[in-house]
């Protein structure tokens, strides 16, 4: 594909950079709150000018002194991005009017030689002639006076960029990515780390994110673009999770463990990273029912795995030649991790040290792999024939002593792999009798290392005068949409089975 032109936001802290990308794209993409600093790493996404895509990016406050020791992280990213940038949009502010600040970042940016276009956001009060005229006091040109909030001449700062940014060789489309895959984790288990691997390896951006020792320091979820054998992987860098009750709904880590949890659901696969040095804790744990609760396929990752293994070589006693046996803790590990995340007991483990870029292609592998498993499809013979095997070496129990009869199983959905039972009533199949199901389906079907969503229907009529033995595939798929019931739980009161074969019971 080729490359998309870059355009970077840049500004002081706190004149509306975030917003004005949020008002461009029509999406939220940037977290905006009434505070500087909120913005820290390099937020980009795909803009649509005229037929065409560009690299849109926001970026920190120039300028901002970090209280948490981050500014000059913040000033690297912004570095970097001036640096590639085919066009700067500097950004100003109208209600506080030209500042020192602005005339340092002018400086800088004419002594660097980049392209540039002046916009002056808040443009919307009485005085903004005025204002305006200041600006052009800068030397790069007359300003572009816009609202971010109210969406004011956002179609002028379209047509600079198309006016100054050569879009010839700019892609005409955006293929869509073959997967999102996000990075989720507590606090410092080494999430920005493993995306900058991630994007060194494909994207030669090794320092695409900030990463630091200090807890908290991404905010906003970031998208990195990667291309892997051809095809399109975004990687979600995530904010790290920590106790829910220590956030208040006004705090930017409440926003952030939102955009997070949000970055879960659009994922198609979740990679949970678990900091081998210390134990799983109560944030691990809820962050692994949430992904569970989303069906998501989850690649659990033990981070820092090198320390780890030091730390071992240091506290055990057995370990007398300094030696450790990697097979044999992994194994451990993995036994410990079954025990503390059971809500993804199923989910396959992999041990990395980011840092080193060790088996960090093997986890981008594997999580291709699941993204397959999680979208195979099988045939209604395929999934019949193992419903009926289940059903020999277990029955469900009912406490009325009725017979518990499932007439066909079929599957609806990929994604989770989604797999219907008409059954003649779903009170015969507590959830006891399910999780085994589900288990055995594992072992059975294609689907080892990822989620399977069941489903239990009362008994279909028959349509039109088919019966399910008689019925063709796609008359079956009409049947499952319409036929009874609409979900797990869903109860039939009728015990007749006259107008149904009794196929798998």
């Amino acid at each position: 594909m080729p490359t998309m032109p870059f355009i970077a936001i840049v500004g002081r802290p706190n004149v509306g950079k975030s917003s004005l990308l949020n008002a461009l794209t029509g999406k939220r993409i940037s977290i905006v709150q009434d505070m500087p600093g909120v913005t820290r790493d390099r937020v980009s996404i795909p803009l649509w000018v005229n037929g065409r895509f560009v690299e849109l990016v926001d970026t920190g406050g120039y300028g901002f002194v970090d209280p948490t020791q981050l500014t000059e992280n913040i000033h690297e990213q912004i570095e970097i991005a001036m640096g590639r940038a085919d066009l700067v949009l500097f950004i100003v502010d109208c209600q506080d009017g030209l500042t020192t600040a602005d005339e340092e970042i002018a400086a800088l940016l004419r002594r660097k030689g980049i392209k540039t276009v002046l916009v002056a956001n808040k443009a919307d009060g009485p005085n903004t002639d005025v204002v305006l005229g200041d600006f052009a006091r800068l030397g790069l040109g007359t300003p572009i006076g816009v609202s971010a909030l109210r969406g004011r001449n956002l179609e002028l700062i379209l047509a600079a960029i198309e006016k100054d940014v050569d879009l010839s060789d700019a892609p005409t489309e955006m293929p869509l990515p073959q997967m999102m895959l996000a990075i989720v984790g507590k606090r410092n288990a080494g999430k920005s780390t493993l995306v900058n691997a991630i994007a060194g390896l494909y994207q030669g951006d090794p320092n695409r994110v900030i990463v630091s020792e200090i807890p908290g320091t991404t905010r906003d979820s970031i998208d990195v673009r990667v291309e892997k054998d051809g095809k399109t992987l975004i990687v979600i860098d995530t904010a790290g999770v920590r106790k829910k009750r220590r956030m208040v709904t006004n705090d930017i880590e409440f926003y952030s463990y939102h955009r997070a949890q949000r970055s879960i659901r659009r994922a198609d696969v979740v990679m949970m990273l678990v900091d081998g040095t210390d134990p799983v804790s109560e944030p691990d744990k809820k962050l692994a029912k949430y992904i569970a609760d989303q069906f998501k396929p989850v690649l659990i990752v033990v981070s820092k795995w090198d320390l780890t293994l030091k730390k071992l070589k240091e506290t055990r006693k057995e370990v007398a030649d300094g030696t450790v046996d990697d097979a044999k803790v992994m194994e451990e590990f993995r036994e410990y991790l079954d025990e503390e995340l059971k809500h993804i007991k199923y989910a396959p483990i992999a041990f990395i040290t980011a840092k080193d870029g060790r088996n960090v292609q093997a986890v981008v592998d594997e999580a291709q792999f699941l993204f397959k498993q999680t979208n195979m499809r099988l045939t209604t013979g395929q999934l019949n024939r193992v419903v009926r095997q289940i059903l020999t070496e277990k029955q469900p129990s009912t406490p009325s002593g009725r017979k518990a009869r499932i007439y066909y199983a079929t599957q609806t959905g990929v994604a989770p792999p989604t797999i219907v039972l008409f059954v003649n009533n779903t009170k015969y199949f507590d959830e006891a009798y399910q999780r085994f199901m589900i288990n055995r389906f594992r072992e059975l079907l294609p689907y080892a290392e990822v989620p399977i969503s069941l489903i239990l229907r009362g008994k279909p009529t028959r349509k039109a005068g088919v019966s399910l033995d008689e019925a063709s595939d796609e008359q079956i798929e009409k049947i499952v949409k319409h036929g009874a019931g609409e979900g797990m739980g869903q109860e039939t009161d009728g015990e007749s089975e006259s107008e149904i074969p009794d196929e798998l019971s």
